[in-house]
């Protein structure tokens, strides 16, 4: 009878127990989607400050500084009025994207209806390239872009910026006055520091279209295609402008970075580029491996000084494009997106492999311990490693599925497994705070009170957090076509303690995700400071623009600009000499050999953050999280 009763006892408990956990994960995702929600823009503004332009249907998206260290210098980073509201395609594309996954895959209430996603779908829409010449062709850039009519060209330009510069000393004489009315304290310091950083933020005016936001396009596009019954037209207006499939797979070919080319628009890459992933290319000589920029050294030459330039004129590898990139191949090739199979050629099958093998390789290398070159325009490596898992949930869905693919799929997911199964489990056992249940990346991180004392305050840890749950969960689960639900892999070593793992952080999750800043690093400048200029680094092709070559140590840095030079790395240099030309110096400075992490003296750098792109990371890892068949 005792045990009888006890028994009775521990089934009572543990409905109990179910129930009051079921009520706070489905009120916190409520919470979650009225956010995010809020922050779309349903009636288009126009700038005159104080006042931003906002483009309609996007989601809220801020450019931000990253001061750091004393009281008053954190809070020129994080000020709730200290930002210049950004319209850019990335941070709506993935918060759609997650908006619908957290239905897909997770147990959540509706998350958009069709009027808000026709808005977000209208806003990306405005970001395709306008300068291609062929129709319906889905290259896509991070900025939309406006006419020139003295050129005959499309310029990509982040308005509000633009509309800031343009007349600078009169709106900031303008934000003075607002900031004072406020009663926001150090004016003068905020007012410098935005002064000094105006000079680099004009170079991020003028760029290509980029391989990032065209294949998280694609992906958009595939979940649009899953979601006809739910979403009838959408798909069909996605078609009308995407479906040009084979001129997709041509550019991804045409300024991908090929080591062993002969040609120079093939085989020269950003020094910073070859500093990090040199070992790489001289193990897989005949890589081909996905760039950021839809954009060539012949055609630089071109266009620059018509408003469309690659960043110092080069194109470079990040491993996060190589993740979105990979993604987006991999589920237009599950699903056949308009043909997609038909032109995935060799020389594609040889790009998946490689900038998967990168992938993998820069994980299990800790990117040479060189993240900010090898995520050199987004630091957040949770984000990052999100973005890899993803490709390894759906290769697991897809051999369950028993779907048939070209065998470079079965090679591409034995690397993802591997890697992700293991090495990244260890990168979160290492990095967990001491709670054993949050992470943080790095804004806030160096923050220090009034007395010097160092007080982290957090801002990206919900961020973090919530992504590694993400990570977690598409490395380890999949979903069970049958019953809809996530279900652990069983076979694994690591399962159990990622288990934990995830229990862990979605607690915590349910207790704090309104309590920090709902900050994250999406986006970033690809130089944070002085040492990640890519002149510092070695080199073996030094031209100008009209193709005349230059002595760079006959170059006088002090009076001459660098401005219309192309400072690269062609082909493959000996380790022997590489290792002799670090110990150099170039145009006078020595070669940044160690990266001492983001917030450094005199590495104040823009970042690009979104709290709706928080909220719905946020949301995916409870929706998803309350889908598990536990």
């Amino acid at each position: 009878m005792m045990l009888l009763h006890k028994t009775l006892l521990f089934v009572i408990c543990l409905a109990s127990c179910y129930s009051d956990a079921t009520q706070p994960i489905d009120q916190v995702m409520e919470k979650l989607i009225k956010l995010i929600s809020e922050e779309q823009i349903l009636k288009p503004v126009k700038f005159k400050l104080p006042v931003w332009e906002k483009q309609l249907g996007l989601y809220r998206s801020e450019i931000r500084l990253d001061f750091f260290d004393k009281p008053y210098e954190a809070e020129l980073r994080k000020n709730k009025f200290i930002y210049v509201f950004d319209n850019n395609m990335f941070a709506t594309g993935w918060i759609s994207t997650v908006l619908l996954e957290a239905n897909m895959y997770g147990r959540a209430p509706q998350t958009i209806d069709t009027e808000h996603l026709s808005l977000a779908f209208d806003a990306i829409e405005k970001f395709h390239d306008h300068n291609q010449n062929e129709s319906a062709v889905p290259l896509m850039t991070f900025w939309s872009q406006i006419y020139n009519a003295t050129t005959n060209t499309w310029e990509s330009a982040p308005d509000n910026l633009r509309y800031l510069i343009t007349d600078l000393d009169k709106n900031l004489l303008i934000i003075e006055d607002i900031l004072k009315t406020l009663g926001v304290k150090n004016i003068a310091q905020l007012i410098d520091k935005l002064r000094t950083s105006s000079a680099s933020f004009k170079d991020v005016f003028e760029i290509p279209p980029d391989f990032d936001d065209t294949y998280l396009n694609i992906g958009f596009g595939v979940q649009l295609k899953l979601l006809q019954d739910k979403y009838p037209s959408l798909f069909q207006r996605w078609v009308q402008t995407n479906s040009n499939m084979k001129k997709l797979i041509d550019l991804t070919l045409q300024y991908a970075y090929r080591p062993s080319s002969q040609l120079l628009d093939q085989n020269t890459i950003d020094p910073r580029t070859y500093f990090w992933l040199r070992d790489f290319v001289r193990d897989n000589p005949q890589a081909i491996i996905v760039t950021t920029w839809a954009q060539n050294i012949a055609e630089v030459r071109k266009v620059a000084h018509q408003g469309i330039r690659m960043p110092f004129n080069l194109n470079n590898v990040d491993v996060t494009v190589g993740a979105n990139v990979l993604y987006g191949i991999t589920s237009a090739m599950v699903y056949d997106l308009l043909d997609f199979k038909t032109y995935f050629t060799k020389d594609m099958e040889t790009l998946y492999f490689s900038t998967a093998s990168l992938i993998a390789w820069s994980i299990k290398n800790s990117m040479k311990n060189r993240p900010d070159l090898a995520q050199v325009y987004y630091p957040s490596h949770y984000n990052f490693l999100w973005y890899g898992s993803r490709t390894l949930f759906l290769l697991e869905l897809t051999r369950r599925q028993q779907k048939s693919l070209p065998d470079v799929f079965n090679r591409v997911y034995a690397l993802l497994a591997d890697v992700y199964r293991n090495d990244v489990v260890k990168y979160f056992k290492e990095h967990v705070r001491s709670d054993l249940s949050s992470y943080d990346d790095f804004l806030g991180a160096n923050d220090t009170n009034i007395f010097g004392k160092a007080e982290p305050t957090g801002e990206d840890r919900i961020f973090s957090t919530a992504q590694t749950v993400n990570v977690l969960l598409a490395s380890f689960a999949y979903l069970d076509a049958n019953t809809g639900k996530l279900k652990w892999i069983n076979g694994s070593k690591q399962i159990e303690i990622v288990q934990t793992m995830t229990n862990r952080s979605v607690s915590w999750l349910l207790n704090n995700s309104f309590k920090y800043q709902s900050f994250n690093c999406f986006f970033s400048g690809s130089v944070k400071g002085f040492n990640q200029l890519p002149f510092w680094y070695p080199a073996n092709t030094y031209q100008y623009l009209n193709g005349t070559t230059f002595d760079p140590n006959r170059f006088d840095i002090n009076n001459q600009s660098l401005v219309d030079t192309i400072v690269g790395v062609s082909g493959y240099i000996n380790e022997t000499i590489y290792q002799h030309m670090i110990e150099e110096k170039h145009f006078n400075v020595s070669t940044p050999t160690t990266f001492n992490g983001y917030n450094v003296p005199g590495g104040e750098f823009p970042f690009w953050s979104s709290q709706p792109y928080t909220y719905s990371v946020t949301l995916l890892a409870l929706a998803q999280y309350n889908n598990l068949d536990k």
